[in-house]
């Protein structure tokens, strides 16, 4: 292994629990408007940031999944075949 790929696993993770972070953040905001009964603008600004925060969250949680793989095998592609 190589540092280089050290240092990328190291930034994968980083990514990774930061979005788990954010995804309990948005989710603590979320509860906590509802729980409370925030109404009005207060409540609907913590509620929409706490989900738009969960949701970004789970995209950056995607994206860290998704560069963490390998490279996938070549696979069949319909430019691949030839035409007769």
């Amino acid at each position: 292994m190589t540092k280089t790929t050290a240092l990328s696993a190291t930034s994968i993770s980083r990514i990774r629990i930061v979005a788990i972070i954010g995804i309990v953040i948005g989710l603590l905001a979320v509860l906590l408007a509802a729980g409370l009964d925030w109404s009005g603008f207060g409540g609907g600004l913590a509620t929409g940031a706490g989900i738009g925060v969960m949701l970004v969250s789970v995209y950056f949680w995607g994206y860290a999944n998704g560069v963490g793989r390998p490279l996938s095998r070549s696979g069949w592609r319909p430019s691949a075949d030839s035409v007769q």
